[in-house]
């Protein structure tokens, strides 16, 4: 079982031909709403990959929160889901004609969010505690310690990239970042931005996402290295969440590190070719077909 600490949104995607730039004002091509946040899209990203999912976070008493959890009701266990007096979090996504994407988070009510929604029985009936960083920061470095104590496997998806400490980071089984969070992270470790060198001076395991390149790693003892499936980009919006989302629920069910990488980078490839956040996160069955 996995529990997912993490925000729920409800993203405004405008569709454009290209980036606004400061000052300018652009017609969209279109637009929509859907469910959204890092958390969210990786919880569902791990249910819909076959793993069983506690849901925790926050959303607010307003018209957005039904939005925000419209897919993880029937997918995940949201009881540990709090109504909080704040708005539900959102936010605004700009998609090019490329494909590329650039996002504004309001964090609204998952700032608010209560890591003791987490009950000590039930951080140690789970495999995996899987976080981010779109949560109230003391929030997130509370549950990576308690998890470690409950000696529950941590990974922490450094994103949106945030200066922890390096003895907190150390607390956590596997770091997961893209090629900006790692450099970010280098820059605050004073190391070099690749998974070998900020595990070795983290002393826990690394996983960078390479965009099209693929995706390395150096944890439990392996270094592994694997490549992004080819693919038409359509939309790259929840393809990173869909990546570490499958690899927890791999990891959760005991494909050994490459196994899991491999099959999140085919995950994450599916989910670039189809236009959308959540509604963009492949079946088990269609990543099981691809990989066959």
């Amino acid at each position: 079982m996995i529990i997912t600490f993490g925000s729920i949104n409800v993203d405004c995607v405008y569709e454009v031909e290209d980036m606004p730039q400061p000052g300018q004002t652009l017609l969209a091509r279109g637009f929509r709403t859907e469910a959204g946040g890092k958390g969210a899209n990786q919880a569902l990203a791990a249910a819909r990959d076959g793993a069983e999912v506690v849901m925790v976070g926050a959303v607010g008493q307003d018209g957005l929160a039904e939005i925000g959890l419209q897919n993880l009701t029937t997918a995940t266990d949201i009881s540990r889901v709090a109504h909080v007096a704040e708005p539900t979090g959102s936010a605004s996504i700009y998609i090019d004609a490329k494909g590329r994407n650039m996002i504004v988070v309001a964090a609204g009510a998952n700032l608010a969010a209560p890591s003791e929604m987490v009950e000590d029985d039930v951080l140690h009936q789970a495999n995996i505690v899987l976080m981010q960083m779109e949560n109230d920061v003391v929030a997130v470095e509370t549950l990576i310690r308690r998890t470690h104590s409950a000696k529950t496997m941590s990974i922490l998806n450094l994103a949106p990239a945030f200066p922890l400490s390096q003895e907190v980071l150390s607390l956590c089984d596997l770091i997961v970042v893209n090629e900006d969070e790692a450099e970010a992270l280098a820059g605050w470790l004073d190391c070099g931005s690749s998974a070998e060198a900020l595990a070795a001076r983290l002393n826990t395991g690394v996983l960078r996402t390479l965009g099209g390149e693929g995706a390395e790693a150096s944890a439990f003892g392996d270094y592994v290295s694997v490549a992004a499936m080819k693919i038409d980009v359509k939309d790259t919006t929840a393809a990173g969440d869909c990546f570490v989302g499958v690899l927890a629920s791999a990891l959760d069910r005991g494909l050994s590190l490459r196994g899991a990488m491999e099959r999140a980078s085919v995950a994450a490839g599916l989910a670039c070719s189809r236009v959308g956040s959540q509604k963009s996160i492949p079946m088990r069955k269609e990543t099981d077909l691809q990989l066959s």
